[in-house]
């Protein structure tokens, strides 16, 4: 019998970013973005849910091992920890850093880091009110945002 078994974990990183459209006019930006909008940015501490998913190993019981998984996930989030999206990521030049992008961001380069299929779910909380998920199904990948006011 085999056994697909889903592993989390919870990862932090910290970075700026100002919510700008190009294609829209500043009148426009500043209504659709509010005070995200700032001319300065504004920044986040982030927590990013990663799950995988397999088969635990015969020999560890594990579906990955615990360093492996971090040294996976780190060598991604080093390259937005203490960053200004907007102006030090090259992929954020060309999208609105917003948290769906980067949470797209995420699961493309996080995917390059785990076996095919094995990465299975992100969650990513931007704040205590929003966070944004993605997850692989059947059709290979699916978008779910939410979004949580108070």
């Amino acid at each position: 019998m085999s056994l697909n078994v889903s592993f989390s974990r919870i990862y932090t990183f910290s970075a700026a970013h100002r919510l700008h459209a190009p294609t829209l006019t500043d009148e426009e930006n500043r209504s659709v973005y509010d005070k995200c909008n700032n001319i300065n940015g504004h920044g986040h501490d982030y927590y990013l849910e990663v799950t995988v998913k397999g088969q635990p190993d015969q020999q560890t019981g594990m579906v990955i091992g615990l360093s492996e998984m971090d040294n996976k996930v780190h060598s991604v989030l080093e390259k937005l920890d203490y960053k200004h999206l907007d102006e030090q990521v090259p992929f954020f030049r060309e999208n609105t850093s917003t948290g769906e992008n980067i949470i797209h961001y995420l699961w493309q380069y996080l995917s390059e880091q785990f076996n095919e299929a094995q990465l299975h779910h992100l969650k990513l909380w931007e704040t205590n009110n929003n966070y944004f998920e993605i997850k692989r199904t059947t059709d290979n990948m699916h978008y779910t945002d939410n979004v949580h006011t108070d």
